[in-house]
């Protein structure tokens, strides 16, 4: 199977450190498509589709675009969590996505057992309106092949139709043989779709492709159609849970504890200011703090971010994750707590 775009975008943007400029990435995507005329446009657009695919499906944003808070001209790939592992948060968080990747197992097993006669009208209708169709109209329902629906879609100026093909099979994939009977059946549709719960066979998807003076077959396979079902609540629904509350370390830390007193560095050994036995704690009110934590060009250091988007993220309800991108990295922590344990000792 060929790699999808969105996929070659992750694998770059990985081999670049998880964060690129998009003028970067582009260049990159040209030279691996060998496509020197693709735009920006067309590359932006595919990653605003895939997170909103993802989180339509109830997943997590597979990246992090200016829309999110990152800087404008960047991208970088999002985290698979923001929660600490082992957090309350971070297990019901993997419940969840665990929970959602087994539904398309079930919608499967649904399409499987569903009537033939239902699959090809009720099921069919609500597929085609997810899709943006209009106007839909089942013909007689056959058991022996024809097609099952005629449909307009029109998005502005621009209308088209289609004859549709529903095609329940369990235990075979559609053949050629289909492709060429819509593209054969008289009518002023210029589209024909094909959609079933099951696959294709190779020759059907080669006679699929655009062909010049022919009718365009669009191939809708059982992954397909279960993404569609997940993204459109077709036989699922979504779930409200309850917010979940979490006691706040930045606020419940234990103030009686040396290694949490006023000034964040009281050393048991009596070296005030060392690194290691200095400030322990990272907290997210160091952040900023020119005098007692972490400047804004530290941070954007650390963190490999633009000092634009770490202002923003400190103004902002996303100060708490830049807390936790620092937390949650070791290397990045000691860091911050060298820094600050040597601008309260007056060592910076």
């Amino acid at each position: 199977m060929a790699e999808r775009r969105v996929d070659r975008i992750a694998r770059i943007l990985g081999n670049l450190g998880g964060r690129a400029r998009l003028q970067e990435l582009l260049a990159e995507i040209r030279s691996q498509e060998q496509s020197p005329d693709l735009s920006y446009q067309t590359m932006y657009m595919a990653i605003l589709l895939e997170n909103k695919r993802l989180v339509e499906q109830g997943d997590r944003a597979r990246f992090i675009t200016s829309r999110e808070g990152e800087s404008r001209g960047w991208i970088c790939l999002s985290k698979s969590s923001e929660f600490a592992r082992g957090s309350a948060a971070f297990d019901i968080e993997a419940t969840i996505k665990s929970k959602n990747e087994h539904v398309g197992t079930e919608i499967r097993e649904w399409l499987e057992h569903m009537e033939w006669r239902v699959f090809e009208s009720t099921f069919l209708t609500r597929v085609l309106e997810a899709l943006g169709f209009e106007d839909v109209e089942i013909t007689q329902a056959t058991r022996d092949g024809g097609a099952d629906a005629r449909v307009r879609y029109k998005r502005g100026i621009v209308e088209a139709r289609a004859i549709v093909s529903a095609k329940r099979w369990n235990s075979r994939s559609v053949p050629v043989d289909e492709v060429r009977y819509l593209r054969g059946i008289n009518g002023d549709e210029d589209t024909a779709i094909v959609i079933t719960n099951g696959s294709f066979t190779k020759d059907a998807q080669e006679a699929a492709r655009p062909s010049q003076n022919m009718r365009i077959v669009y191939l809708i396979d059982g992954d397909s159609l279960i993404d569609v079902c997940k993204r459109n609540e077709i036989g699922v629904k979504r779930v409200s849970l309850p917010d979940l509350l979490m006691m706040d370390p930045e606020v419940t830390r234990d103030f009686s504890s040396s290694e949490d007193s006023e000034d964040g560095f009281v050393d048991p050994n009596g070296k005030e200011g060392d690194v290691t036995e200095g400030v322990r704690r990272f907290r997210d009110e160091m952040l900023g703090d020119p005098v007692k934590g972490l400047t804004v060009d530290e941070i954007a250091k650390l963190t490999a971010l633009s000092t634009t988007t770490v202002r923003q993220y400190l103004t902002g309800p996303r100060k708490k994750q830049l807390g936790n991108r620092i937390r949650q990295d070791e290397t990045l922590r000691n860091e911050a707590l060298r820094l600050v344990s040597e601008r309260r000792s007056g060592k910076s």
